[in-house]
């Protein structure tokens, strides 16, 4: 019986897009989630499980009367709220969606434990971390803030087969090194101690499944990537991989003009539907799993070698001499909490030769004839402005 079919689901997204979140906006804040809940009251168990450093509550969904239990989490960083977004599709989806074949078989075979806002006191500020400036992702070992307290509290409690950690990524990130191949998703299992665990290659498997669904419906530009295995020791990804739990982390990744990541949200929901399905599928028969090891590594690493602008071949006068160099830009976000709005500088964060960069947008220099304003010379942090004249 075919449950899945990842194009039709694509093609019917907008009709259980939660379109009580904006899509203006990047934001997601503390009291768009409380509006949130009141909407979703009726159809889900919502738990408030504690509070952040500022007295906000955090909040843990219960969907599914499954045995095999899927526990996630999001916005551990507070300006990082596709993942939140996603998530509450999926949620609606399943709402909405309640009596087709595919919900019903998912409701028996899973129960699903989602934190939409780990990080309340960030996502409040749009800013990463949380109201003592510590960031949540590399707490995990000395557990000094109350919110991810909260959050191994609750994974200890509920003993999940799965973790899926979600997260936004920095536009800087292109698929190999060949082309421009902005990263529209990411993902990774993280680094365990022996590197071949049973709990290892069950993340592999799952990012597998998801990469193998969601190339059938991506777009013409951009791909899905494998995120860095770094290990980082105090990460909240290594510390519960290595605790036994398989996890996969979601990288929420970017596409040329998406400013509110709108596209992006799309793919996103359907890695993680794909991902539930999956598991609902297959882990009964999880001991018969193969070494995934080869499929996921084959997988293009991330390449943090794409920016936001690069200006080609820029003139640079000095001392009645001229020089030929590429200027990098990249922008950056400022929340105006009284306005409840994103402001956006561009900023140079390179110069000189940006040949091995891609960039969501080149300006070439024909016949080397863009200069740089005269009596002004380029600097790292300078914000674009009328700099160049022809």
């Amino acid at each position: 019986m075919h449950l899945f079919d990842i194009q039709s689901i694509f093609y019917e997204y907008d009709s259980f897009k939660e379109s009580n979140i904006s899509n203006s906006s990047k934001l997601f804040r503390y009291s768009d989630l409380l509006k949130i809940i009141d909407l979703y009251n009726k159809n889900y168990k919502i738990d408030p499980i504690g509070h952040s450093i500022d007295h906000r509550k955090i909040f843990k969904f219960i969907w599914g009367l499954g045995k095999i239990k899927i526990f996630i989490w999001s916005q551990m960083h507070g300006n990082e709220t596709t993942g939140t977004k996603s998530m509450f599709d999926v949620l609606n989806f399943f709402s909405l969606k309640k009596n087709k074949e595919l919900v019903q078989f998912l409701r028996k075979k899973i129960t699903i434990f989602f934190i939409p806002m780990l990080n309340p006191d960030g996502s409040d500020f749009f800013k990463r971390r949380n109201a003592i400036n510590i960031d949540l992702n590399r707490d995990a070992l000395a557990l000094l803030s109350p919110e991810i307290k909260i959050l191994f509290r609750e994974i200890q409690k509920e003993s999940p087969h799965v973790l899926f950690n979600l997260h936004d990524q920095r536009s800087i990130y292109n698929v190999g090194h060949v082309k421009f191949n902005p990263a529209i998703l990411s993902f990774l299992s993280p680094k365990d101690k022996s590197g071949n665990s049973i709990k290892k290659m069950i993340s592999m498997g799952i990012i597998n499944k998801i990469t193998l669904d969601i190339q059938k419906i991506l777009p013409n530009i951009g791909s899905i990537g494998r995120y860095t295995d770094k290990c980082y020791p105090t990460s909240t990804g290594d510390v519960l991989q290595n605790l036994g739990y398989p996890c996969v982390l979601f990288e929420a990744g970017n596409y040329p003009g998406d400013i509110h990541k709108n596209i992006i949200r799309t793919y996103n929901t359907l890695s993680i539907l794909s991902g539930l399905i999956f598991i609902a599928t297959n882990y009964d028969k999880i001991h018969e799993i193969k070494n995934f090891k080869e499929d996921y590594f084959s997988i293009l690493e991330n390449e943090a070698i794409l920016l936001d602008k690069i200006y080609r071949k820029v003139k640079i006068q000095k001392n009645r001499v001229q020089y030929l160099a590429d200027i990098g830009f990249m922008q950056f976000e400022k929340f105006d909490r009284e306005k409840n709005k994103l402001n956006i500088t561009s900023k140079i964060v390179e110069i000189g030769d940006l040949s091995h960069f891609f960039a969501y947008k080149n300006i070439l220099s024909n016949n080397h004839s863009l200069l740089y304003k005269e009596h002004m010379i380029p600097d790292i942090g300078d914000l674009e402005k009328s700099f160049f004249t022809l």
